[in-house]
C-alpha cells in the first residue's frame, strides 16, 4: 500500500524524547520555551505560546481577543471542523463564508459580504498548503475594525507574496498533528506580536493560573508537554527539507497528470499561483465528471495499493453539530448555499506526496489514476 502520508521521524527524535525521559521533567519545562521561541523565530513574530492541538491554539486565540456570547466570527464553509467549532467553544457564532474555486482557500468577497455589526473576527483558512489572499482580507478586516485569526494548520512553510503565512493577522494557529508539514505527535502553536494576548495565552492554557497559588480567568489544561517540544524542535530544523520533498512530489504529480489524454480526465489538477509559495500539505485532485463520485475513486486506488487523503464531504454548516442549532436569519444553516463549497464539497482528494515516495511511485500512481475508470 502506498500510504498517502508518513510522519518523517527518526533517530534525532529518539534521542531527543530519551533525553527528557531520563530528565524526568515532562511538563512546563525549558524545552517547551525554546521551541517557542524557536517557532516564533521562523514564523517572524515576538511571540510563541504552545498548546496541546491546533484547536486549543484556535479556543485560546478567540478567548485572548475576549469575544463575548453573541460575537459573529466569519470562517470559511470548507476547513476541518475544529476551525468552525472552536468558535462555539467560545460561545460565539460561526458565520460560514465562500472559497475560492481555484484554491480552495477563504473568498475575499463572500467574507465582506458576511460582516455584520455582530461580527468581531475572521479565520482564514490556508486551505492544504495554500494561502489565502491575505492583502484583500487585511484590507477587509481593517475597514471593518475586525480582528484576524489565520489557520495555518496545513500550511507550516507557505508563503504569500515571500512573506510566511502565519505573520499575517493579529493571531496565527498551527496545528503539529502526526501527518502534518512536521509533528509533535500530537500538538499546537499560536504565534502573535502582541504582548497581551501572549501574555493571557500563557495563562489560559494552564487553567488561568498566574502563580501557583493564584488563577484569575477559567483556562483550561492546554499545556503542550516537554516530549512533544523536542519532537517539534528537531522537526522545526528538517521543515525545509521536508517541504521541498512534498512540493517537488506534488508538482511532478499534477504537471503529469495534467498531461494526460483529455479522453481519460474525469478530474482535474490545482494549478500553482504565482504570488504562492504552496508546500501540498494535500496534492489535490478535484472530481470534474459526474459520472465519478469520491467513494469509487478511493475503492478502485485502495484495490490498486494507493491511499488518498478524502476529507470534507460536506460544507460545514450542513454537519449536524451546527445544523441542530437552528438559528435564525442570516445565521439559518438549514437554509444556507455556497456555491463553491457545495462544489467542491465530496469531491476534492489528496494524493500521497511524502518523502518517502519514488519515482517508480509516482509513476504508479499518475498511470493508475490515468486509467480508472478506462473500459
Amino acid at each position: 500500500m502506498i500510504k498517502v502520508a508518513i510522519p518523517t521521524t527518526g533517530k534525532e527524535e529518539y534521542s531527543a524524547i530519551k533525553k527528557v525521559v531520563y530528565s524526568g521533567k515532562f511538563v512546563s519545562g525549558k524545552i517547551v520555551e525554546s521551541f517557542e521561541k524557536e517557532y516564533a523565530k521562523f514564523i517572524g513574530t515576538k511571540y510563541a505560546v504552545a498548546l496541546n492541538s491546533g484547536t486549543a491554539a484556535l479556543h485560546a486565540s478567540l478567548s485572548a481577543l475576549e469575544l463575548k456570547p453573541g460575537d459573529e466570527v466569519i470562517v470559511p464553509a470548507m476547513s476541518f471542523i475544529s476551525s468552525a467549532t472552536a468558535i462555539l467553544h467560545q460561545g460565539c457564532t460561526p458565520i460560514f463564508c465562500d472559497v475560492d474555486i481555484k484554491n480552495y482557500c477563504m473568498d475575499p468577497k463572500s467574507f465582506e459580504k458576511k460582516i455584520s455589526k455582530k461580527t468581531k473576527a475572521v479565520i482564514p483558512v490556508h486551505f492544504a498548503g495554500s494561502s489565502c489572499n491575505m492583502n484583500e482580507i487585511i484590507k477587509i478586516a481593517k475597514k471593518y475594525r475586525i480582528k484576524i485569526i489565520e489557520d495555518c494548520s496545513q500550511a507550516h512553510g507557505t508563503k504569500l507574496n515571500g512573506k510566511l503565512v502565519g505573520s499575517f493577522g493579529n493571531i496565527s494557529c498551527f496545528s503539529f498533528y502526526a501527518t502534518k508539514h512536521m509533528t509533535t505527535g500530537e500538538g499546537g502553536i499560536l504565534c502573535t506580536n502582541d504582548k497581551k494576548i501572549y501574555s493571557f495565552c500563557k495563562s489560559f492554557r494552564n487553567h488561568g493560573m498566574v502563580d501557583r497559588d493564584t488563577h484569575k480567568l477559567l483556562g483550561y489544561n492546554f499545556r503542550m508537554g516537554e516530549i512533544n517540544a523536542a519532537i517539534g524542535r528537531i522537526q522545526l530544523k528538517k521543515l525545509k527539507k521536508i517541504n521541498n520533498k512534498r512540493i517537488q512530489n506534488s508538482l511532478y504529480l499534477l504537471k503529469k497528470l495534467k498531461n494526460l489524454n483529455k479522453e481519460k480526465k474525469w478530474f482535474q489538477v490545482q494549478d500553482p499561483i504565482k504570488n504562492i509559495f504552496h508546500t501540498y500539505f494535500w496534492c489535490p485532485i478535484r472530481i470534474t465528471s459526474k459520472k465519478v463520485s469520491l467513494s469509487q475513486v478511493k475503492t478502485k486506488l485502495k484495490q490498486k495499493g494507493i491511499e488518498i487523503r478524502s476529507r470534507y464531504k460536506y460544507p460545514l454548516y450542513k454537519q449536524k453539530v451546527f445544523q441542530d442549532l437552528n438559528l435564525k436569519g442570516s445565521q439559518n444553516y438549514k437554509k444556507l448555499y455556497l456555491n463553491n463549497a457545495e462544489k467542491l464539497s465530496g469531491r476534492i482528494f489528496g494524493l500521497p506526496n511524502h518523502y518517502k515516495l519514488k519515482k517508480t511511485n509516482l509513476n504508479f500512481i499518475v498511470k493508475t489514476l490515468g486509467n480508472l475508470f478506462e473500459k
